[in-house]
Order: structure tokens, then C-alpha cells, then sequence
């Protein structure tokens, strides 16, 4: 009987140990794990916006003009004019702001595809960026300069994409994907210039 006691007694004082401790590490400060939004997958893309990063893809306006200025033709020998220089220096800025508020609603619906159209002829990106090639917006949170513009006088946009948000439906419509096994497309320099028709 007293072996008894003495076991009983011993179970309770293990169990009162270890209550003791689970405790003690309820209480125990947790360390602070690392935010899993920007680190993978989709959340990397849900809040974060492109303008942050574009400015180390692109040109600045003051960069753009005082590249302009040094210019008489572009890729197709079409003299330019100083007021020619000056609209397309306007234009690149307000065509970028446009893509930039493009993806920045695009992030506000949920948007993960987007695709390429042209407004014209554009014999500098139709080669490197066909007509309804689509992104990812993970690709676009990796590559901003998949931002168009991708020259001067670029007429290439990005447009969302307003499917079902699937990417087989994409290859139904004809899209393809303009980035294939990680590879980055070569795209166009800056520095091409296209006057307006």
C-alpha cells in the first residue's frame, strides 16, 4: 500500500511538471515570422505596386529628353522635330502612367493574366512581343520592364485580361505565353525610336 502511495504520489508531481511546463511555453514570446506577402506566390503580387520598381526599368523624363535631343531620325529615317521630340517624351509618360494604373486595377479586381495589343504598326516589338501574348502578374511583380512602353513611340499596351482567370482559357483565345520555361523574351531598347503616323 505505501509502494502505492509513493507511485501515486510520483504521478502527480510528473503530471503538475508537466502541466508546469506546457504553461510556460504558452507564454513564451513567439518570434516574429517573416510576412508572406511579396516572398511567394500570389500574395507576392496582391499588394504591392510596380511603380516602386519601374524607375530601374525605364527611363527617367529627364533622361528620355536629353536623349531626344541628341536624335534627328528614327529607325526609319523620319526626321523628328523638336515638337515631335517633346510629344513623344509626353507620350511615353502617359502611356507608362496608363500601364501602371492598368495593373495597379487589375491587382484591385484580382487580376493574374494580362496581355498584349498594339494601337498600330510597331515593326520594333511585333517581333519580340506578339500580338496577344499574355504575363502573369507574378511575372510582372519578377520583370517590371515587361512593362510597356518598351521603346519610344511604342505603340504596344497591356490590357487585363477579363476571362475566367484560367489559364487554359488563354490558349483557347489564342494567347500564348510571352515568357516560356523562365526565360525573359529579348525586348526592344529604350532607346529605338518610332515616330507617330
Amino acid at each position: 500500500m505505501l509502494i502505492a502511495l509513493i507511485g501515486l504520489a510520483l504521478l502527480l508531481i510528473f503530471i503538475l511538471v508537466a502541466i508546469r511546463v506546457g504553461v510556460n511555453k504558452e507564454r513564451e514570446p513567439e518570434k516574429a515570422e517573416q510576412p508572406v506577402i511579396h516572398h511567394s506566390g500570389i500574395y507576392s503580387i496582391v499588394r504591392k505596386s510596380p511603380r516602386e520598381n519601374i524607375g530601374a526599368h525605364k527611363p527617367s523624363m529627364d533622361e528620355l529628353r536629353k536623349y531626344l535631343a541628341s536624335q534627328n531620325v528614327d529607325i526609319q529615317g523620319k526626321a523628328i522635330s523638336a515638337p515631335e521630340k517633346e510629344r513623344m517624351a509626353e507620350r511615353w509618360q502617359t502611356d507608362l502612367e496608363k500601364s501602371l494604373t492598368i495593373i495597379e486595377e487589375g491587382d484591385k479586381k484580382g487580376t493574374q493574366f494580362y496581355y498584349y495589343d498594339y494601337a498600330g504598326n510597331d515593326p520594333v516589338c511585333q517581333d519580340s512581343v506578339p500580338k496577344g501574348s499574355f504575363v502573369t502578374r507574378e511575372q510582372i511583380f519578377h520583370y517590371p520592364n515587361l512593362i510597356p512602353p518598351f521603346h519610344v513611340g511604342c505603340r504596344c499596351s497591356i490590357k487585363i485580361y477579363q476571362g475566367d482567370e484560367n489559364l487554359r482559357d488563354t490558349r483557347v483565345f489564342g494567347f500564348k505565353p510571352l515568357i516560356s520555361e523562365n526565360k525573359l523574351p529579348h525586348l526592344p531598347e529604350w532607346k529605338k525610336i518610332l515616330v507617330s503616323a
